[in-house]
């Protein structure tokens, strides 16, 4: 069965012919037009209410055909998942830095189902499809520690407080309890403050040698800028692993694992 595919244009997709999410929908419908200054971000494959797939054949969601021809997905996934793909299936063409998020767990759901309205707690996989950048999860304490130490235009606009107990804190016990008032203070930071922050610390990087210019990360910092110019999202390298895929290589990001797709192109992106 073909299927008519999702397109989701996100201001951070590629833009027109650059974008593989375009040209996969070209290659499917010759009549589409695609849009140069338009960005195309995603490509859905399922039954997501967001963006169901259609039968084109049949002119039918992919949800309604399910719902009158159960054997398409079997006794075992009805049981499971109900009557519904249990996955979501995204092609992402990437342009720029996506912003960081965690997807919640199931018990949110049903604590807050008004606000958290998905069931499920949705961990992802993401395969390259080409060279691709991400941030995945927090850095070891004392990689973190080492930053903190050597950008005081980052440690002067966290909480003293913070600073002071994250920055005494070995890498044996609780390091959360450490790690996320320091953070919260950084995400809460007044803007202002984060803007000069920026400023001053790109305009000493440049300065320093190629190797110091590389620990304290300075390409990626100045991309994210140029795209970003002014967000504490800059500052998250800082704080996050970040990652550099192969084509082949994968990903697997649990519920609640903070993370952001940077750039690079092209990745498979399923949700479970």
């Amino acid at each position: 069965m073909e299927l008519q595919c999702k397109i989701q244009n996100y201001d951070w997709g590629k833009l027109g012919h650059e974008s593989t999410v375009a040209k996969l929908q070209k290659s499917a419908d010759p009549s589409v037009s695609i849009d140069d200054n338009k960005p195309y971000a995603e490509l859905w494959m399922g039954t997501h209410p967001n963006g169901p797939s259609l039968i084109i054949e049949r002119d039918i969601l992919l949800s309604e055909y399910i719902k009158d021809n159960l054997d398409a997905i079997g006794p075992a996934v009805r049981q499971k998942f109900g009557v519904a793909v249990p996955f979501l299936l995204k092609v992402l063409s990437v342009g720029k830095a996506l912003s960081i998020q965690a997807h919640p767990k199931k018990e949110l759901h049903k604590a807050l189902p008004d606000m958290y309205k998905d069931p499920n707690h949705k961990p992802e996989l993401a395969i390259a499809l080409t060279p691709f950048e991400a941030l995945c999860g927090f850095r070891p304490l004392k990689e973190i520690q080492d930053f903190i130490r050597k950008l005081p235009e980052l440690s002067q606009i966290l909480s003293k407080e913070s600073v002071d107990s994250f920055l005494s804190h070995g890498e044996q016990g609780e390091s959360d309890k450490v790690l996320k008032p320091v953070f919260h203070s950084l995400m809460s930071c007044d803007k202002d403050a984060v803007a000069n922050s920026l400023k001053s610390l790109l305009e000493r990087l440049p300065n320093e040698d190629e190797s110091t210019q590389k620990h304290l990360l300075f390409p990626l910092l100045q991309r994210l800028h140029e795209d970003y110019p002014r967000d504490v999202g800059c500052f998250a390298p800082y704080f996050m692993n970040y990652m550099e895929l192969r084509p082949g290589q994968a990903i697997f990001l649990n519920p609640s694992l903070p993370h952001a797709y940077l750039s690079g192109g092209n990745i498979i992106y399923i949700l479970f």
